[in-house]
């Protein structure tokens, strides 16, 4: 499986007169992404209808840094396998949370894709 990786930066606080000098995080993998999808994933219904492409999507993470939400926000063309996407990735990605200008954790976004590929 191939993961492409990008990041957005998490919504944060200003920080603004507080005279705390903590730098804003953002969310980021805890577990390896390379293996929130694996070959075993790939039903064979969807291999035998040869169902295949990029999912991207877009999590969710609370300040516990469980995934709280995702959104597909470019669809492999099948919905069988985007609504796949969301549901390991939501299930098996664990994450450090964000953290805001005070150093206490809060909510951020994770963004990144899966390319389903037809097992050999």
């Amino acid at each position: 499986d191939e993961i492409g990786l990008v990041i957005d930066p998490p919504s944060t606080d200003s920080g603004i007169g507080t005279g705390n000098n903590f730098q804003p995080t953002q969310v980021s993998p805890r577990n390896d992404p390379s293996r929130w999808l694996t070959d075993n994933d790939y039903r064979s219904i969807w291999i035998r209808k040869e169902m295949f492409g990029t999912a991207s999507f877009i999590l969710e993470v609370g300040a516990s840094g469980r995934v709280e939400n995702c959104s597909i926000t470019k669809s492999t063309g099948h919905d069988a396998l985007d609504q796949a996407t969301c549901k390991l990735v939501a299930k098996r990605a664990r994450f450090a949370p964000a953290s805001d200008s005070l150093g206490k954790a809060t909510t951020g976004t994770y963004s990144s894709s899966i390319r389903w590929v037809l097992p050999d």
